[in-house]
């Protein structure tokens, strides 16, 4: 009888031995499922692109109306904005992905191209004062996620009234 419980006891310590290790490593080999944002880019990237997109554009407007107060009317406005950009930026990704050879300078810098022409759109719909926080908020994250894509810091021209002349 005594034996019998300290079997058991024996095969439930290797079961939760077992489950920690396989949770373990697939937190190693998978980390983006236990990721709740970029699990939506995945989901993209394999056919529910559209439900994907709009939801990582949903989380980045309600970034946006968090940190820079954004009106309604806003919020509204830059959703295709976002939308655009992320769906142009997932297709130059995924071109890159099927070449061979990446050149990783002709995909950075169309990246770039992006960004600014997304910036300048923004511009249009932002104050100045909100245009500065978000590109500061997008340079402080690009230089804490070095592996990003687009995670090049330029030193080039500040902000500009008219909107041009972004540094990202």
């Amino acid at each position: 009888m005594q034996t019998d419980r300290i079997l058991k006891m024996g095969n439930l310590r290797r079961r939760f031995i077992f489950g920690f290790l396989l949770l373990l490593v697939a937190g190693v080999f998978m980390p983006s499922a236990f990721a709740p944002w970029p699990a939506s880019l995945a989901a993209e990237r394999q056919g529910g692109q559209d439900e994907g997109v709009q939801s990582a554009v949903n989380y980045k407007v309600h970034k946006m109306q968090t940190e820079l107060s954004l009106t309604q009317a806003q919020a509204d406005a830059v959703g295709p904005i976002i939308k655009d950009y992320m769906i142009r930026r997932e297709a130059v990704l995924q071109e890159a992905a099927g070449q061979g050879i990446v050149d990783h300078v002709a995909v950075k810098g169309t990246l770039k191209g992006l960004k600014e022409n997304e910036y300048q759109k923004l511009s249009k719909i932002l104050s100045e004062d909100q245009m500065k926080k978000w590109i500061n908020k997008e340079n402080v994250m690009a230089a804490l996620n070095p592996d990003s894509a687009e995670s090049t810091v330029d030193e080039g021209p500040s902000l500009t009234a008219s909107g041009a002349n972004f540094k990202f």
